[in-house]
């Protein structure tokens, strides 16, 4: 994707970019495949799109689809603000608001979020909102880390217990890594959701019919092999994930699948 930040951002921020892309790129294999279904004419909302690179390489991919994104920069996402506004001023149709406070003037077919559903403060708020934003048969894509597998990605720390007590004993590492990343706040914007209550509220509420795709592992670890910088992230997981899947041990795995540390949950809403 090309995007045409060179007057607009220093070298460190367009090296901050480059990390993006590479996450927009994630997001937009598990994404796209769902896109490709939807009518012409079709509204799709992005939750919580960060620097807008996704939304973006959606918009020029499908010219027939409308796209919309919000974005409200929470906490620990600050450093995003100025390449977000650089991918607004290409056009893209982004709004820098939280979706608590967003009011749609249209329903949507298909809404995604990825990397953000373990940032909200009301993750089940959150839920129910979409319900109320998307046509009937509409989708919600969920792409994010469950909290059920000991392991916090963004810090690439072990969960001991749960997180008060994991930040007891890491205060300083937290501290620290939040410090040098510019992303202050980061560890307290996180909920540490996990897939089994996440489906356990679904069922319990009945609104949604739920999709648990669990082939995510494969492409995690695959991403392993190939993303350099997302295994510079997650060295020693990323290590122990390879060698484990070599060993046919994710296999295993899908008997308990509250444990995957990384979920794809596909929500459609019943008519």
């Amino acid at each position: 994707m090309n995007i045409n930040y060179s007057k607009e951002l220093s070298r460190p921020e367009k090296l901050e970019a480059d990390k993006w892309i590479n996450e927009a790129l994630f997001g937009y294999n598990h994404v796209e495949g769902h896109i490709k279904k939807l009518k012409q004419d079709a509204n799709v909302l992005e939750v919580g799109c960060g620097s807008g690179i996704l939304l973006s390489m959606f918009s020029n991919h499908f010219k027939k689809i409308y796209f919309q994104g919000i974005e409200p920069f929470g906490a620990g996402f600050a450093s995003l603000a100025k390449l977000n506004q650089t991918i607004k001023k290409q056009g893209v149709n982004i709004f820098n608001i939280g979706f608590e406070e967003f009011k749609p003037k249209k329903k949507y077919d298909l809404i995604y979020c990825v990397n953000v559903f373990e940032h909200f403060s009301d993750w089940r708020l959150f839920i129910k909102t979409a319900h109320l934003w998307l046509k009937d048969s509409g989708s919600l894509i969920i792409l994010c880390p469950n909290y059920g597998f000991p392991y916090e990605s963004h810090f690439g720390l072990p969960i001991i217990f749960n997180k008060k007590i994991t930040y007891m004993l890491f205060k300083n590492y937290i501290d620290q890594y939040e410090l040098d990343n510019n992303s202050k706040g980061l560890w307290n914007s996180l909920n540490f959701v996990t897939k089994k209550k996440l489906v356990s509220f679904v069922k319990r509420k009945s609104f949604f019919l739920l999709n648990d795709d669990m082939s995510i592992m494969d492409d995690m670890v695959d991403r392993l092999s190939h993303d350099i910088q997302f295994r510079k992230r997650h060295k020693i997981l990323g290590y122990a994930a390879i060698f484990l899947k070599k060993i046919g041990f994710f296999i295993l795995l899908t008997l308990v699948p509250n444990l995957i540390p990384y979920m794809k949950i596909v929500l459609i809403k019943r008519n």
